[in-house]
């Protein structure tokens, strides 16, 4: 008897819950699932942005200003749109920085591909915060003057590689869209210390200060806007 009752209470709860599950509840149940599963897939996208970078560091006579300049980049982010998450990136830089001298403007413009690895941490769904490092490696150091239109290569006075810290943010006010800022700042020094290098000083000198007096290390603001899939 205690069996039967037993069955039947079992039976009675089934139904009641099948009953309290509708179809619309169902539906609204897989919706939410898809829609937190899609949340969580892996992101690409590209983006390209507007630079304004200098070089920190300051002597007697060289004090640097900015120079504009521009990025392109791919990236791939991993984690939900809220919490925590990852970020790696793949960047082209045009980078350097102005100065004056003899009173002439004259610029020096470096060329990197970076790679910068965040942790990023999503507040909602339409903004993100990103902190990490970076690693970068020079292609070409070059100087132009105002005067003259042909530029001077100065690769071989600059350390290959960069390697620094990154922080920015960014916001997404409608699909697939991201607008964003960042700043960049390197701790390794840009240029080699004369007394510690290979490289014979010529005379002039190429460059606006004595990297063994300067430690100039690369400052860049960028802006940018970009697409993700």
């Amino acid at each position: 008897m205690r069996k039967v009752i037993f069955a039947i209470a079992v039976a009675t709860s089934f139904t009641a819950t099948a009953q309290t599950t509708t179809p619309q509840g169902f539906d609204a149940m897989m919706q939410k699932q898809t829609k937190e599963m899609e949340d969580m897939k892996p992101k690409f996208g590209f983006k390209a942005g507007y630079n304004i970078a200098k070089i920190n560091g300051k002597a007697a006579n060289f004090s640097p200003d900015t120079k504009n300049g521009f990025t392109i980049a791919a990236f791939y982010s991993a984690g939900p749109r809220s919490g925590l998450g990852y970020r790696t990136e793949l960047v082209f830089s045009r980078q350097g920085f102005e100065f004056t001298a003899d009173g002439k403007t004259a610029a020096v413009t470096n060329d990197y591909i970076y790679m910068p690895h965040f942790t990023t941490f999503g507040i909602g769904k339409f903004f993100q915060v990103q902190v990490g490092g970076q690693l970068g490696y020079l292609l070409k150091s070059s100087k132009e003057a105002s005067s003259d239109s042909k530029s001077q290569d100065i690769t071989s006075f600059a350390n290959r590689l960069d390697y620094g810290a990154a922080a920015g943010v960014e916001i997404y006010p409608v699909k697939h869209l991201i607008l964003g800022g960042r700043y960049n700042i390197s701790f390794g020094n840009a240029y080699k210390r004369m007394t510690e290098s290979s490289t014979t000083m010529p005379s002039p000198f190429p460059l606006p200060f004595n990297p063994d007096e300067v430690k100039g290390k690369n400052a860049v603001i960028n802006f940018f806007v970009g697409f993700r899939f």
